[in-house]
């Protein structure tokens, strides 16, 4: 049977010569939560085939399998982690595995026109809104779970940060042992600077990213507020847990980053509008941790920044993200809709 363990299937080379050690390190070329997602993929693939190992795959076999995960009900991205899985799970044991066979790719394209749904897209959290709710709370008497909210909100969006990365920042020098983080923030007189280790785009490599200080005032309080309040030494995780007693204990977790963000908006929609707490709940629920990172984006294409700055924040390896936020921004900024005789606005921009 198939190892689900962190050394899965995926990352077991099929070569008697590769030690413990080197398997060891192979296992960790993916990252956690994708060795999870490859593993359950091809236990499914394995239960479906009636295999206890993996075995070379024909395309005929897996049009099939895909098949039948759709009328199940599984989504399109389900459907392509399987693939995915094959494919290394292939790769792991020194076979080849063409996942553009015509079988295949027939299959998936007849899949997804025949179950074609809206894009799934977060709520932007725009400077705009996000500078109201950092001075609210500054401006308020702040408690430290204020304090540290205000200082995920800052980061996550100054930086364009994933959730993992917001929580996995260590301040001044990474730590040591099972705390250890995954990046380190450091704070300058004229910027405040992430140097990512390890991330999703870093693939081994050190990526350090710079943004001015005296733009992000507001950010560089709330930072400064919560590290002080917090007492946060150099090596210590930059986001901790608080304790309804105001007990600080332990690096966050990336999930409650969104709930941070769904908090902070809905808090923001009854304090601006009088909103009643369903709606208010309701607005909320339309964002998410990752409403930071395209609230970056969104804001800056939306100022007329280009598609290769925006990139330079968000560590995009291919402009092709920043070039679709750039284009929303610039449909609206320059739409022949706002040249006279084109648009249907009512004689003298009434409605």
């Amino acid at each position: 049977m198939l190892d689900a363990s962190p050394i899965s299937e995926i990352s077991q080379f099929n070569s008697a010569r590769l030690s413990e050690g080197a398997r060891q390190y192979a296992a960790k070329s993916f990252r956690s939560g994708t060795r999870r997602q490859y593993a359950t993929a091809l236990k499914q693939w394995l239960q479906w085939r009636g295999l206890m190992d993996l075995e070379p795959a024909n395309a005929i076999d897996v049009a099939n399998f895909l098949a039948e995960l759709a009328t199940a009900g599984k989504s399109i991205s389900t459907l392509r982690t399987a693939i995915a899985a094959l494919r290394a799970g292939h790769a792991a044991k020194g076979w080849s595995f063409d996942t553009s066979a015509p079988p295949i790719r027939l299959v998936m394209r007849g899949i997804a026109n025949a179950d074609y749904r809206l894009p799934e897209q977060v709520e932007p959290l725009r400077g705009s809104t996000l500078a109201g709710i950092l001075a609210a709370i500054a401006e308020g008497n702040p408690s430290p779970r204020d304090l540290r909210d205000a200082a995920v909100l800052a980061i996550g969006y100054a930086f364009a940060l994933r959730r993992s990365e917001v929580v996995g920042l260590d301040f001044q020098l990474l730590g040591q042992g099972k705390q250890r983080g995954t990046g380190v923030l450091s704070l300058a007189p004229a910027t405040i600077q992430i140097t990512f280790a390890i991330s999703k785009t870093s693939r081994g490599m050190s990526e350090v990213v710079s943004v001015p200080r005296d733009e992000l005032t507001l950010a560089a309080s709330a930072i400064e507020a919560w590290l002080v309040a917090a007492g946060v030494e150099p090596g210590q995780p930059v986001f901790q847990r608080v304790s309804k007693a105001g007990k600080i204990q332990g690096r966050l977790s990336a999930q409650t980053v969104a709930a941070i963000v769904k908090t902070r908006i809905a808090k923001h929609s009854r304090s601006k509008n009088g909103a009643q707490s369903c709606f208010a709940e309701f607005e909320a629920a339309r964002f998410s941790g990752h409403s930071l990172r395209v609230g970056f984006c969104v804001s800056a294409a939306e100022a007329g920044a280009d598609i290769r700055s925006i990139a330079s924040v968000t560590r995009h390896r291919s402009m092709i993200m920043p070039a679709r936020y750039s284009q929303r921004a610039d449909q609206l900024r320059a739409s022949p809709h706002r040249l006279a005789g084109v648009g249907l606005k009512a004689p003298g921009g009434k409605e």
